[in-house]
């Protein structure tokens, strides 16, 4: 991958929450899911995410996009993800810090090698993350309290999300309409059932939030230095 000098970039590094709590076998099946949820990622946001994330202390991942703007979205879809991916009703969910910034390298085979602002900011901000908080946002050179606000509040939407309510946020981040989505259920269920799942976790809200973000981060995007 090659790094453009002057660009911005996003990286996302997250962890399970609680995963020492887990069943040995639930834990030990975790890098798999997120090598999975990495490429479904990659997927649904195409020449975004230029390479798979990397997996490291068997409940650690670390994502990097090529574009700022759509960070929360996948960072969204990734924790939507993981909190659907929960077996016989039970919830797990995952921490994200979004750092936004300057890339120095990146290594193509594992991108949790890299080195520059985004890394160091998002590493920090994970660090530094408390309870009751599962999202942030951080970056050094511009003013990201409005946008920190706004992540802040998609994250106390998204902690109560269940397992059904967050299958149906993920098809619709994927762009799927709503009978889509219930033909793609485990157990197809009717479209209006579909509905009321994406009505109880704030879709419509949270469908606006990304636009306004994305929408403000497209403009701030510099041209690369030669």
């Amino acid at each position: 991958m090659k790094i453009a000098k002057g660009a911005l970039y996003a990286v996302l590094t997250g962890d399970i929450v609680r995963s020492s709590r887990m069943a040995g076998a639930d834990r030990r099946a975790l890098p798999g899911l997120l090598r999975r949820i990495s490429r479904d990622v990659r997927r649904a946001l195409p020449g975004k995410v230029p390479l798979d994330a990397s997996v490291y202390r068997g409940d650690g991942w670390q994502l990097l996009l090529t574009d700022p703007a759509a960070s929360l979205r996948a960072a969204l879809l990734f924790r939507a993800m993981v909190i659907a991916a929960a077996a016989g009703g039970s919830r797990s969910d995952t921490r994200i810090a979004i750092g936004l910034g300057g890339i120095d390298f990146v290594d193509n085979e594992r991108i949790s090698e890299g080195d520059g602002e985004a890394y160091r900011l998002s590493g920090q901000a994970l660090d530094a993350m408390r309870e009751p908080h599962r999202m942030t946002l951080v970056r050094s050179t511009t003013d990201t309290a409005n946008h920190g606000a706004l992540v802040q509040l998609l994250d106390a939407l998204v902690q109560e999300w269940t397992p059904f309510q967050a299958r149906a946020v993920v098809g619709r981040i994927q762009g799927l309409t709503q009978a889509k989505i219930a033909g793609l259920w485990p157990e197809p269920i009717a479209q209006p059932s579909v509905a009321k799942h994406l009505e109880r976790a704030r879709w419509p809200f949270v469908e606006g939030a990304l636009q306004t973000f994305e929408a403000d981060l497209a403009h701030e995007q510099p041209s690369p230095a030669p």
